[in-house]
């Protein structure tokens, strides 16, 4: 009796653990023009994560969450598979593996009337708008001297911007064209900032070190960055 117990207990987690394999489980938040959430999300990084699902045969499943540290707290835990632009830190490293999807984006600083950014040390003494859970680049984001702010969001921080409550943002080309008609009428200042530090040259998926997507972490490396050379992400 206890053998066939054990005998059906097997074929129940086997069965179990191929169900899992075949879905990829995504954490998405709402991040324009990248992410948009709703009953059917939409954006760049959506679209990477379809053609990623293509790619490794699996059925896409998207959890929707309110910022984008919730995401990473649920990659750690391997409550999620993936997310989409995932920057690389030390921490994260230690949870987490990276595969690039497309190039890096570039930062552009936004800042009040009066205000200009032109190197690493003009951000002194200045209010700093953060997104919780973001990764910028290592030198900023370890100086503890500078006046920083976290706030939930990109947008959240464009507002708190607009109301003069913070002295600047950094944003992707991409994101500050969706604030753009708000940029102009507000007169605020886009300034290329020139920075010393060696950021990623791509934009990365981070996979939980405890997905359950059926294949070793080098073969799921080695798959999709194989397919970022070829331009299928494009």
């Amino acid at each position: 009796m206890r053998n066939i117990t054990l005998l059906l207990l097997s074929l129940f987690w086997a069965s179990f653990t191929q169900a899992q394999s075949k879905v990829i489980i995504a954490c998405i938040d709402d991040h324009p023009p990248y992410q948009y959430l709703g009953n059917n999300p939409h954006g760049t990084h959506i679209s990477a994560l379809e053609v990623l699902a293509s790619l490794l045969d699996k059925k896409l499943i998207f959890v929707q969450s309110p910022n984008f540290a919730r995401c990473i707290a649920m990659l750690k835990k391997g409550d999620v598979d993936v997310i989409a632009g995932l920057s690389k830190t030390t921490q994260r490293s230690k949870f987490a593996i990276y595969a690039p999807f497309k190039p890096a984006d570039e930062l552009k600083v936004i800042s009040k009337e009066g205000i200009v950014i032109n190197t690493y040390d003009d951000f002194k003494e200045k209010i700093i708008g953060v997104s919780r859970g973001a990764a910028y680049f290592p030198r900023f984001d370890h100086d503890n001297t500078l006046d920083k702010v976290s706030v939930q969001s990109d947008p959240i921080g464009f507002s708190l911007l607009l109301k003069g409550r913070i002295d600047l943002i950094m944003l992707s080309p991409e994101l500050l064209k969706t604030f753009s008609e708000e940029i102009n009428s507000k007169k605020l200042k886009v300034s290329p900032i020139v920075l010393e530090e060696v950021r990623n040259n791509a934009t990365f998926f981070g996979f939980s070190k405890y997905h359950k997507l059926g294949l070793s972490n080098k073969n799921l490396v080695e798959k999709i960055t194989s397919a970022y050379q070829k331009g299928l992400f494009n």
